[in-house]
């Protein structure tokens, strides 16, 4: 039998706890930590609110967030969200506020293994076949975590359309109208774009695609670019609320 691999350094974690701090309490005790642990060295913490924290650093393989909510039930929940490679991080904010906490386990997808958030839904999507004809950057990863859109199924067949982009071109004029619209807009270069930097080079987003939510209360924008090779690169992501 052969021994388990370790997961990659970027592969993204999650822990889940029962709170019994406020959610200032988590933010003061957050800001001593950063400013006083050697392990943080080299990491800074921003987040306006005291709900919500990322921390980020030079040395670290991404961001580490900080959640701390209150659902009905009125008991305090606290989720530190990280990179497999930052676990040491990880590990001392919980041994920071170590008798406030109770491990619990975190809310995943109903009928899926993986936590709820967009950020895990795309770190999926790289491990489907969609791979091969679509790249996902890590930083769209790092920004879905302040995502609102949940709409996992529009998002997929979203990002579908677009793994198909370059095959439709020979076929836009027998496609349906409704595909021939959206590829149409698929297509339509914006003069603001967006930056991306994939395989040391920097590749401009010029086109979007858009995804509603079931709810009709917030627009996922898609920003991609077209690679020589004929992929498509999903190099960032924002929502709008409508």
């Amino acid at each position: 039998m052969e021994p388990p691999t370790s997961p990659s350094p970027t592969k993204l974690k999650i822990r889940a706890y029962a709170c019994t701090l406020s959610a200032r309490k988590v933010k003061q005790g957050l800001l001593r930590l950063v400013e006083t642990s050697p392990a943080f060295n080299e990491s800074w913490l921003n987040g306006e609110y005291d709900v919500g924290t990322r921390i980020g650093g030079f040395n670290q393989y991404g961001d580490i967030i900080v959640r701390h909510s209150t659902p009905r039930r009125g008991k305090n929940e606290l989720t530190i969200e990280h990179r497999a490679g930052d676990e040491a991080l990880a590990a001392e904010i919980e041994s920071n506020f170590a008798k406030s906490l109770t491990p619990k386990a975190p809310r995943m997808v109903v009928g899926r293994k993986r936590p709820e958030g967009m950020a895990y839904f795309f770190e999926m999507i790289r491990e489907t076949p969609l791979k091969r004809r679509l790249s996902i950057a890590d930083a769209v990863i790092e920004e879905a975590h302040d995502l609102v859109f949940d709409d996992y199924r529009e998002a997929r067949s979203k990002l579908e359309f677009l793994a198909m982009l370059t095959r439709l071109s020979q076929l836009q004029s027998s496609l349906d109208e409704r595909i021939q619209k959206a590829y149409r807009e698929a297509n339509v270069r914006h003069r603001q774009a967006k930056v991306c930097l994939h395989e040391g080079r920097k590749v401009l987003l010029r086109h979007q695609l858009h995804a509603m939510s079931k709810n009709h209360d917030h627009v996922l924008i898609l920003h991609f670019g077209k690679l020589v090779s004929g992929r498509i690169l999903v190099g960032w992501v924002e929502e709008k609320r409508v």
